[in-house]
């Protein structure tokens, strides 16, 4: 029998959600970055004077998917010091300095740049 198996399991159970934010992340990413392109080919396939330059997604699309690819290392660092924690290996700091604050912060300008670009669709 593992030793201290609940504990185990929840850091497991922590590390299976932050990979799948990080996979929610990326997948967003792909749809914006690919909306935009799609936008773009029928802009340009039916192109209208009443229809003002769209703005680009893409970047915002691509900001998704860095963040995203971002997480999933940080994750397996975190899974790995909880778990030599648990086991006694090392000490109970287990807090990665600025990890939570870094990704609080990028997931805000991700959102701030997503209402940014809505406004100015919306606007348009």
């Amino acid at each position: 029998m593992i030793e201290r198996y609940s504990d185990h399991a929840a850091n497991e159970r922590t590390f299976l959600a932050w990979i799948r934010t990080a996979l929610a992340l990326v997948a967003f990413g792909c749809v914006l970055a690919k909306f935009d392109i799609f936008l773009r080919l029928v802009v340009a396939e039916h192109p209208s004077p009443q229809h003002p330059p769209i703005g680009s997604t893409s970047w915002i699309g691509i900001m998704a998917v860095c963040s995203g690819l971002a997480v999933l290392p940080a994750a397996w660092l975190r899974f790995r010091k909880v778990r030599s924690a648990l086991k006694g290996d090392a000490p109970a700091s287990i807090a990665l300095p600025g990890l939570e604050g870094w990704l609080t912060g990028a997931l805000f300008l991700f959102g701030l740049a997503v209402l940014v670009a809505l406004i100015r669709a919306i606007a348009a």
